[in-house]
């Protein structure tokens, strides 16, 4: 690929980089003089029609995007197989890079990070774009601390293929929602949650899950609880702790529900961490208590006999104190060890399946009863209700978790549309629970016009409650059509009665002089062969004879100046306007004198040279 030019303007430079889907390039535009980063995909996506497909319609909704904090895009094209969106290029660190070297980073620091990713995200999912793909190796930081998010509108595209670069899969596993290893619904929330994750790995130096392989990672997304970051950092800010736990919990409605929440958090986090003074690299000191030595009591010479006696009577009281402090801390470890009951958070299984979710609240040593089944919106078999509330704190030997499964939505048979008006027919739909769906209108000529007479579902199908009844009202009959009668030339009375065998009606008359004989049709509108309704009217123009025939002599004074001129005489009457006359003449041909003949109303017009000489009617 290297020297390579693409689109005619873009020369590859050099590799700089890559990943499971694509090979990143540098590159200069030679039409903008810039230099460029173009990302190239791998030939097993270029060979992928539907992936191709997807990856240019969300890298060309992504090139909308437009905020400090994002990677442009400029431009997405293809050649020879080749497919290349050109991008921003920014001088920097992944943050994955920054992880590897430094971590566990400064709460601080990752906080102004984690910031500047908010805003990018922010600024994606109002213009209704989720990223899926949020994870350090995306991150890039500029020397002068600046955030750039990459790869927007890329991983939406990989969503529908089958990943078979391993290692990409594995890189990307680790920053997973669980709604995305189950292959569910995905929204901003899933960003929330790959940040989350992010900034887990950035605070710890390393990621809540990982396994042997993709599959192994996932599925410890859906069904395992990360180790707070207080057990991997002793004295960890609670505040900063609280705020990422918040973003990886299982549920999407337990999150923060916007990229702003989170930042807004964040910076109240901040304030504490600076007044703390936090560092996590002070964890790693181990405190050294100097050795001291226990100052020795000199006898006193003249010391009275009972001091002895009392020494020995404290210290045996002392020894009683400390065997009954080592008993009662035995009794407790004894208690401790028998009569403890260890707790356990009770995990969020809503929206799992019956069979799946009793198997994920075994995994954590719960018991778990189905106690009702009823109608629902959601897909029958789906948890759609548990008590206790997911995140609650119980007893490991706590009754079971309550479970309520749906059935499905309740179904019943489609109502006869057919053959009713359609506000009849819209009072039974909603009467019977279903929802008014699409209205066509088409002619019958079986059924007037306002009567139902069709709909979709049948009559009789069962269907679940809420379902869309579409239906057709007719327009009535269709109005025949047919072609309009050649009349011009036939006379009047002739006319009327073609008329009236091709059920058309006469309409407007008008007359007008012709060379036609008198009441002859010489024009027609609609005009002959055009397709009009039945009972349509058709306008005549008729001939009221030949025009009157106007003749006269002009004698025209022509002008003293100049020595030589044109004259051109336009006579314009019922046979429309016409030159009758156009001749060199000079002064002295004055009077000049030119017979004119014309039909009905008469104009003359004389022009000198182009300029009227006068205009008289005849």
């Amino acid at each position: 690929m290297i020297g390579k030019t693409l689109g005619n303007r873009y020369v590859i430079l050099e590799e700089i980089g890559g990943g499971g889907m694509a090979v990143v390039y540098k590159a200069r535009c030679n039409l903008l003089n810039r230099i460029v980063a173009i990302k190239v995909l791998r030939p097993e996506y270029s060979n992928d029609e539907n992936f191709v497909m997807r990856f240019r319609r969300e890298a060309q909704a992504a090139a909308s995007l437009s905020h400090p904090n994002i990677v442009n895009i400029y431009d997405v094209g293809q050649e020879d197989g080749i497919y290349y969106i050109v991008m921003e290029y920014v001088e920097g660190r992944t943050l994955k890079e920054l992880i590897r070297e430094e971590a566990p980073l400064a709460p601080s620091r990752v906080i102004e990070v984690a910031k500047q990713i908010c805003d990018a995200l922010e600024c994606a999912h109002k213009n209704k774009i989720v990223h899926r793909d949020i994870k350090p190796h995306n991150i890039i930081i500029t020397p002068e601390g600046r955030v750039k998010v990459t790869d927007f509108g890329i991983a939406r595209a990989a969503t529908g293929s089958t990943i078979t670069n391993t290692g990409g899969l594995l890189g990307s596993a680790h920053y997973l929602s669980p709604e995305q290893a189950r292959g569910g619904y995905v929204d901003e929330r899933s960003d929330i949650y790959s940040l989350g994750v992010l900034l887990y790995e950035a605070l710890t130096g390393r990621v809540p899950f990982d396994g042997d392989s993709p599959v192994a990672v996932a599925l410890k997304h859906i069904q395992e609880e990360p180790k707070p970051i207080s057990q991997l950092v002793p004295g960890f800010p609670p505040a900063l702790e609280q705020i990422v736990m918040k973003c990886i919990s299982k549920s999407p409605d337990e999150r923060f529900q916007k990229a702003s929440d989170l930042k807004r958090e964040l910076a109240r986090a901040e304030k504490d961490i600076e007044v703390l003074n936090f560092r996590p690299s002070e964890l790693e000191k181990t405190m050294v208590i100097d050795s001291f030595e226990e100052p020795v009591l000199k006898r006193k010479e003249k010391e009275p006999k009972k001091r002895p006696n009392f020494l020995r009577g404290l210290a045996i009281g002392l020894a009683l104190v400390l065997l009954f402090a080592a008993f009662s801390y035995l009794g407790m470890v004894i208690a401790r060890r028998y009569f403890y009951v260890p707790e356990v958070t009770v995990p969020n299984v809503v929206g799992y399946g019956e069979e799946e979710a009793i198997e994920i609240l075994q995994d954590k040593g719960l018991k778990a009863e189905v106690v009702d089944r009823i109608f629902s919106e959601e897909p029958a078999g789906q948890v759609i209700d548990q008590t206790p509330k997911g995140g609650t704190v119980v007893k490991i030997n706590h009754p079971p978790i309550e479970l309520v499964v749906s059935k499905g939505p309740r179904t019943q048979g489609v109502p006869n549309l057919v053959g009713l008006t359609e506000q009849d027919a819209i009072n039974l739909i909603e009467s019977n629970k279903f929802k008014v769906g699409n209205k066509k209108e088409e002619y019958s000529d079986e059924y007037p016009e306002g009567i139902v007479i069709d709909q979709t579902p049948r009559e009789g199908i069962q269907v679940p409650e809420g379902t869309q009844i579409s239906y057709v009202v007719s327009l009535g009959p269709r109005e025949k059509k047919i072609n309009t009668p050649l009349l011009i030339g036939k006379d009047l009375e002739e006319a009327k009665k073609e008329l009236e065998n091709n059920n058309l009606k006469l309409g407007k008359v008008d007359f007008k002089s012709s060379e036609a004989s008198k009441d002859t049709v010489i024009d027609q509108d609609p005009k002959p062969g055009a397709e009009v309704e039945e009972g349509s009217s058709v306008n005549l123009v008729v001939s009221s004879g030949p025009p009157e025939v106007k003749r006269a002599r002009l004698s025209i004074l022509l002008p003293a100046e100049p020595e030589k001129f044109t004259v051109r005489i336009e006579v314009s009457d019922d046979l429309g306007t016409r030159e009758v006359y156009k001749n060199k003449h000079k002064p002295e041909d004055s009077p000049l004198l030119v017979p004119i003949e014309g039909r009905g109303s008469v104009k003359v017009r004389i022009w000198i040279d182009d300029e009227l000489w006068s205009e008289e009617t005849l």
